[in-house]
């Protein structure tokens, strides 16, 4: 398994293809047109994109967003 990070102006087409492949398998729309730009919507409004690649194909993702913890005032 590889674990990799990357930035949305990182994503590559095939990087997105997958991704989008596996959340329309996630959500039951398979690969459709309206899930690969539901897709690179998230992707563009992420700050980062952590990615599980078992060989080469992709089977885990998670999109970050903003700080996880916030400064007490």
């Amino acid at each position: 398994m590889r674990i990799t990070t990357k930035s949305p102006e990182l994503f590559t087409d095939r990087d997105t293809d997958q991704l989008s492949h596996l959340a329309g398998i996630g959500f039951g729309q398979g690969d459709s047109d309206e899930m690969r730009r539901d897709s690179e919507e998230h992707i563009n409004a992420a700050d980062f994109i952590q990615m599980t690649h078992d060989d080469d194909r992709l089977v885990a993702f998670t999109m970050v967003r903003g700080c996880l913890w916030r400064q007490c005032t």
